[in-house]
């Protein structure tokens, strides 16, 4: 730029200023001094880059066939999701960087609202009384069952669904559940049939219960406790016991459900709220749905109806191993201990 400015700018022959470049060759002087100039104005009005490989029309789509994918499968990767829309002329780092720019970020899916102040009170408070008022036992001898329902998500194809990544979704970072929300919502991109199963485990018998049904409701639940819970009791690790354990969803803690609980003399022990890490059967759950995922893959499962699906469910949970579910329960006493360590905050159970 020197070179050019001395040579078009103030007049100086390039005879001269080749003596005053002395390390650079007569010839690389020539070429530079006969360059028209170029200002970093003009670099930035004819620099315009590399053009977009995506047309937009293309983007639009891409952009639809995300959406769609979300209510089907909820998690995928950039490459499942350009061969999906048939952009197959782009790399899937292409695809990142168009989804980036439009605000979709590959992000952490969200499970739980943040715990407030109050939360974290009720959980020390409860793991205080556990410590104070029971004995040591109470998790592997006094409590009957651990109870709770659980759906599961059906797939067509469980082998390749398997194979996809979990815990993160392609969205915005205001989409889902708000990073101050407090309680569940729903989230998006988690739309697909569901098998519910109401399930209860014991110490040292495993799963005990493992039934299927339709829609959760406080008629539901009433009808249940009144058909199951005495013969549940009888088949726990506690036959002559009355204590079962299970979170506070509104309808396994309508009136009529608390009705029939008394009927038959149960006694309820309450997590707190917004407390899975707490309760042993969510343990259960995630371990269950790691089996259900690992044998879509080692049994190659590419095609698979929903009744078949409802059935590999149910077995896998009542053969799931007995040692397993001893080893959940087991750990309680630490996480009590821990909690009230840690002032209530959330463990990595």
């Amino acid at each position: 730029m020197h070179m050019r400015m001395l040579h078009q700018e103030m007049g100086v022959p390039v005879k001269h200023i080749v003596k005053l470049y002395k390390n650079i060759s007569k010839s690389t002087v020539y070429r530079h001094c006969k360059k028209g100039i170029t200002t970093f104005r003009d670099l930035r009005v004819t620099n315009k880059g590399r053009p977009r490989k995506l047309t937009i029309r293309e983007e639009r789509k891409l952009i639809r066939k995300l959406f769609k994918l979300r209510k089907s499968e909820r998690h995928f990767t950039a490459k499942r999701l350009r061969l999906s829309s048939g952009l197959m002329h782009v790399s899937h780092k292409t695809i990142q960087r168009t989804l980036n720019r439009h605000g979709f970020k590959y992000l952490q899916t969200r499970r739980k609202g943040r715990m407030s102040e109050n939360d974290l009170k009720k959980r020390v408070k409860f793991a205080r009384d556990i410590i104070q008022n029971y004995t040591s036992d109470i998790w592997t001898k006094k409590i009957c069952f651990y109870l709770d329902g659980k759906s599961f998500q059906y797939k067509r194809n469980p082998c390749d669904q398997a194979k996809a990544p979990r815990a993160r979704e392609w969205r915005r970072k205001n989409e889902g559940l708000n990073p101050d929300c407090i309680a569940k919502g729903s989230k998006v991109g988690s739309g697909g049939k569901v098998a519910h199963f109401m399930v209860a485990i014991s110490y040292d018998r495993a799963a005990i219960v493992c039934d299927q049904y339709e829609k959760m409701n406080g008629k539901y639940f009433a009808g249940f406790v009144r058909e199951k819970f005495r013969w549940m009791i009888e088949n726990s690790v506690n036959p002559h016991g009355s204590y079962f354990l299970q979170d506070g969803d509104p309808s396994q803690n309508s009136k009529l459900a608390k009705t029939e609980i008394d009927k038959i003399g149960a006694v309820q022990i309450s997590i707190p709220p917004r407390s899975p890490d707490i309760n042993p059967i969510e343990n259960f759950f995630n371990l269950i749905e790691q089996k259900l995922s690992a044998d879509a893959i080692s049994q190659k499962i590419t095609s698979e109806t929903f009744e078949e699906f409802s059935e590999r469910v149910r077995k896998t949970i009542l053969n799931y191993p007995v040692a397993h579910v001893n080893k959940i329960i087991e750990s309680m006493n630490k996480r009590m201990k821990l909690i009230k360590q840690k002032g209530g905050k959330r463990l990595k159970y």
